[in-house]
C-alpha cells in the first residue's frame, strides 16, 4: 500500500524553536520593551507633564505588559523564517532525515524497526510546554541509520492519537527516586535518554503527518501494540 501522493515530498521541519530563535526572541522582546517604554513615555508627557518616580515605573510596567504580544508575533516570524536545518520529508517509499551536514535515508520497503512512547509532563518546561501536556516520542532504526522524533501534545490531542496509534506509556522515577524496571521499561528508558541528547521535536500536525505516512507505507506500524518492535 502506497501513501497518498499529497504528502510526498512534503518537508516536516524540526526544532523550530531553537537557540538561535530563542535568544532572538530574547533580544527581540527587550527591543520590543524599550520601544513600547519610549513610545509611553512621549504619549504620557504630551498629556500629563514630566514623568518621575512611581510613574516612570508604572510606564515600565506597562511597557512590559504591551510588549508580551508584539514579542510573541515577532517570535512566531522567527520560527517560520529561521529554520534550524533539520527536517524530515516524506517521500512514496522513504523517509529522508536531513541535517545541516549530513542526511540519512530510511528506505520504507525495508523492514524498519520502530518504538513509540509516551509520558505525561510533570513540569512546566521553560515556560514553553504546560504541565499536564503529553511527550510522544518515536524512534525509527535500519541499519546503521537512526532518527528519534518527538512531539508535545495537550491531554486531549494525545488522547484522540493514542486511540488511532498505540504507544507505549513510559513510566518515570517514582517519588522516591527509584525507577519501575517492569517489562520493557529499561529499554524504553534507554531510547528516552537517547532522545533527550539528539532528538527532534516536530510541531503535533507534523508529528502526525509522519504517524500517518508510516501507517500507510508500514502495514505493520498500524498494527503494532503499544509495545513496539
Amino acid at each position: 500500500m502506497n501513501p497518498s501522493s499529497s504528502s510526498f515530498g512534503r518537508t516536516l521541519p524540526a526544532d523550530r524553536f531553537h537557540t538561535g530563535v530563542r535568544v532572538g526572541s530574547m533580544v527581540l522582546w527587550f527591543v520590543t520593551i524599550v520601544i513600547v517604554y519610549f513610545v509611553l513615555t512621549l504619549i504620557a508627557q504630551v498629556v500629563l507633564g514630566p514623568i518621575q518616580g512611581i510613574g516612570t515605573l508604572l510606564l515600565i510596567g506597562l511597557a512590559v505588559v504591551a510588549a508580551q504580544p508584539l514579542a510573541y508575533l515577532a517570535e512566531r516570524q522567527l520560527m517560520q523564517r529561521w529554520p534550524s536545518g533539520r527536517a524530515m520529508q516524506l517521500e512514496s517509499d522513504a523517509l529522508v532525515w536531513r541535517e545541516p551536514k549530513a542526511s540519512l535515508r530510511i528506505d520504507l520497503r525495508q523492514t524498519v524497526n520502530f518504538w513509540r512512547w509516551r509520558f505525561v509532563i510533570k513540569r512546566r518546561r521553560g515556560g514553553r510546554v504546560p504541565t499536564g501536556h503529553h511527550l510522544f516520542a518515536l524512534r525509527l532504526v535500519q541499519g546503521d541509520n537512526v532518527v528519534s522524533v518527538y512531539s508535545f501534545l495537550p491531554p486531549a490531542t494525545a488522547e484522540a492519537l493514542s486511540a488511532k496509534c498505540a504507544f507505549y506509556e513510559l513510566r518515570r522515577p517514582s517519588e522516591q527516586g527509584k525507577l519501575a524496571l517492569g517489562g520493557r521499561d529499561a529499554m524504553y528508558i534507554a531510547a528516552e535518554n537517547t532522545r533527550w541528547q539528539s532528538g527532534a521535536e516536530l510541531d503535533a500536525a507534523d508529528f502526525q503527518a509522519l504517524l500517518d505516512h508510516l501507517t500507510t507505507a508500514l502495514p505493520e506500524f498500524g498494527r503494532a501494540p503499544a509495545s513496539g518492535m
